[in-house]
């Protein structure tokens, strides 16, 4: 049997289990700073689509230094564990892939949304979910 279809089985099979789970990555998406909502605005038409895009571009930059470490505190969630932060990849939406060096528990993992959320510099924060696929 393909290892695809045993997979999607036994996730079938397993159901209510997946709440169960334990979470390590999520996709985090910083909000647009000052000059590029001026550069943004200061475009129009054509010119505001390429304006869009190289906008986009330096938001698929890597995540600075500052922002990893404002994550990896936001993280400091789970008793006797120091959880580190650990940059993944861009997405094309302009959020990024994060993943921890430890699971969380679903009360720790709300903790650590809650604290991420609390940066006024964050439009959006949540777990990011895998899709397998054949």
């Amino acid at each position: 049997m393909n290892k695809c279809i045993k997979n999607i089985i036994a996730i079938a099979l397993c159901g209510s289990c997946m709440s169960a789970m334990a979470i390590d990555r999520f996709a985090v998406k910083y909000k647009l700073n000052e000059s590029q909502k001026t550069f943004l605005s200061s475009h129009s038409g054509t010119d505001k689509e390429q304006a869009e895009e190289q906008v986009i571009k330096q938001l698929m930059e890597n995540l600075s230094k500052d922002q990893l470490d404002a994550l990896s505190k936001a993280a400091d969630v789970k008793p006797g564990a120091k959880v580190q932060v650990i940059y993944s990849h861009p997405l094309a939406t302009g959020a990024h892939v994060i993943t921890l060096s430890e699971d969380l528990d679903e009360t720790q993992t709300e903790q650590f949304i809650h604290n991420v959320k609390q940066d006024n510099n964050v439009e959006y924060f949540e777990e990011d979910k895998e899709v397998m696929v054949c």
